[in-house]
């Protein structure tokens, strides 16, 4: 199993673009998580956390841990996209691989775009 995975990430950073999109999207995964750990404030007060136009009420409020999930999300995001981006090119489908990289990093651009709308109404800036 070591062997495996150790003769993986030689292949991996063997290719320069491969290495490079790798790199681009755990930094920007560390980026999101250090973006949303230091968006948090702990506060007594229930935080709005979901809209729905359905409902008696309109914003629905819980304890300001339930954001620690999107700390959570990012690390989930990291260690899957690259994980799989590693597997599909150690498999031989590098076109696939390169494609998945990039759209992983249209995923991450949206992360960040939705983070902030969703951390501007939990905190009703």
């Amino acid at each position: 199993m070591k062997h495996i995975i150790r003769s993986s990430i030689q292949q991996v950073l063997a290719d320069r673009a491969m290495t490079l999109l790798c790199l681009g999207l755990i930094l920007g995964g560390i980026g999101y998580i250090v973006y949303v750990a230091f968006s948090l404030s702990a506060s007594d007060l229930q935080l709005a956390i979901r809209y729905t136009s359905f409902g008696e009420t309109h914003f629905y409020r819980d304890k300001w841990w339930y954001l620690l999930s999107f700390v959570g999300f990012g690390l989930l995001f990291i260690v899957a996209h690259v994980g799989m981006l590693a597997k599909l090119y150690v498999i031989g489908l590098k076109q696939l691989a390169y494609a998945f990289g990039c759209l992983s990093l249209v995923i991450l651009v949206l992360m960040f775009v939705y983070t902030y709308s969703v951390l501007n109404i939990a905190y009703l800036n």
